[in-house]
C-alpha cells in the first residue's frame, strides 16, 4: 500500500486535475435500508459484517440504544484492517485473510454495518479492492436498528 504522506506535496492533486473529467453516476444497491438489512438476517446467501469495535458488537456497550448487533453478523472491526503504526491499510493478503476468516466470500452478498454507516465504508472499499462484487453498506446501521424495538438484536 502507498503512504500518501510520503508523496511530494501537490503531485497527486496535480496529476488528478490535469485534463481529468469526472462524471459521477449513482449506483443502485450500494446502500441498503432497514427492511433490506432485516431481510438479510438469517439468509445463508448473505454475509452480514459488523465493523463495530468488539465492545459494542458484543453488547457490552449500549452506545446506540439497545446493546448488541444485527443477528448473525460477524465482527470485522475497521481497526483490524489498519496497521496501528503506519495508520495505513494492512496488506492485501492480510485484509483478505481477515475477511475470509469472518466468512466473506465472493459467492455471497455482503452487507456491512456499524454505528451509522461510516466505519462500514472502509470495509466495503477494501472488499471491492479484493474483487467482491455484491457489496452494500447499511447506512443507518445500529443508530437506526437498535432504536427499533421490533427488530431482533443479538449480544454475546
Amino acid at each position: 500500500m502507498h503512504d500518501l504522506r510520503a508523496m511530494p506535496p501537490g503531485i497527486l492533486l496535480d496529476a488528478a486535475i490535469a485534463g481529468s473529467r469526472l462524471t459521477a453516476r449513482p449506483r443502485s444497491g450500494l446502500l441498503v435500508g432497514k427492511m433490506e438489512a432485516k431481510a438479510a438476517t438469517g439468509d445463508a446467501g448473505i454475509c452480514t459484517i459488523s465493523a463495530l469495535a468488539p465492545n459494542p458488537h458484543g453488547g457490552e456497550n449500549p452506545r446506540y440504544g439497545r446493546p448488541g448487533r444485527m443477528p448473525g453478523s460477524v465482527n470485522v472491526p475497521v481497526a483490524s484492517c489498519v496497521d496501528p503504526r503506519s495508520m495505513t491499510f494492512r496488506s492485501r493478503e492480510q485484509v483478505a485473510a481477515t475477511f475470509a476468516a469472518a466468512g466473506a466470500d465472493r459467492s455471497k452478498r455482503i452487507i456491512l454495518h456499524c454505528g451509522g454507516g461510516i466505519a462500514a465504508t472502509p470495509g466495503a472499499f477494501l472488499l471491492h479492492q479484493l474483487r467482491h462484487a455484491d457489496l452494500a453498506v447499511y447506512d443507518a446501521s445500529m443508530s437506526e436498528w437498535a432504536k427499533d424495538v421490533f427488530l431482533p438484536i443479538e449480544v454475546g
